[in-house]
């Protein structure tokens, strides 16, 4: 409850790690509001009260000020207090709906919000949109050699490299399994590319070391589509882009980054996995 408290003041409510602070409070703000305005009809329902009990409701709040100052401030605090608790819950959960519990990192279902809404943006302003297609190389055998719970901690490494790489304005998402996708507004398909590249490259050079002390080398390939076209062009199409690209990338090796409409989009050459 106390930390509650200080968080209700702070008006910082922070889910899965700290940098995924949750910044906005629709619902508690409305609730904030909706209860305010419930407390002070309830304070004149009193007041309708002594009326009907033949009090004069003026007179007697001059005889007895600071009883009904007590009763209008203690009704308002708890009314907002409530109203602020049960609407930054909701908040809470609305954001857990669109948070993987794992990484931390949005879900398949905000990405597609988001998709839709930038299409409206797109058509409007004529910028290009981009989307990486990412998935871990060889995951499994990490999971078959050193269990789960390191698999685990390695999707969420990969989660907080990828949410460091994102710029203002992207989508990070983890859709399942070992796949991650940025969506990228207002990028060419070369400025993703460099921006997988940057990503693929920081992966393949890091090291993550197990409980037990054994070092974990792993790559990811990825998958590059752009459009400008938003009228011919759907996000499920641009899904599909990046995703066939992505499968060239694996077909080609792995540890690479393919742009979709290029036959190659390579600058590494593939590392086998140490794990």
């Amino acid at each position: 409850m106390i930390t509650f408290i200080s968080n209700l003041i702070t008006g910082d409510y922070t889910v899965f790690s700290e940098d995924t602070p949750l910044v906005n409070h629709p619902n508690r703000n409305k609730r904030i509001v909706q209860f305010f305005l419930f407390g002070v009809a309830i304070d004149l329902l009193l007041l309708i009260a002594e009326l009907a009990a033949g009090i004069s409701p003026l007179e007697d709040i001059t005889r007895h000020p600071w009883l009904y100052g007590y009763i209008f401030l203690v009704t308002m605090v708890a009314f907002l207090f409530y109203g602020a608790m049960i609407g930054a819950r909701e908040d809470q959960l609305e954001k857990l709906a669109l948070r993987d519990p794992l990484t931390g990192l949005f879900n398949s279902r905000y990405l597609w919000t988001r998709m839709d809404e930038q299409w409206g943006t797109g058509k409007r302003d004529k910028s290009e949109s981009s989307l990486v297609l990412f998935d871990l190389d060889f995951f499994k055998r990490v999971n078959d050699k050193h269990g789960h719970p390191v698999g685990d901690e390695l999707l969420k490494h990969v989660g907080q490299i990828l949410q460091h790489a994102a710029r203002q304005g992207d989508t990070v998402a983890r859709i399942g399994g070992e796949e991650f996708v940025f969506f990228l507004p207002n990028t060419s398909a070369k400025d993703a590319t460099t921006i997988a590249e940057r990503v693929r490259n920081t992966i393949s050079l890091t090291t993550m070391t197990t409980h037990r002390h054994q070092p974990i080398k792993i790559t990811i390939s990825a998958g590059v589509a752009s459009t400008k076209d938003y009228t011919a062009t759907t996000p499920h199409t641009l899904y599909s882009l990046a995703d066939k690209a992505l499968y060239r990338a694996k077909e080609q090796g792995r540890n690479r980054v393919i742009t979709s409409g290029r036959s190659k989009q390579e600058v590494y050459k593939p590392m086998e996995i140490r794990a």
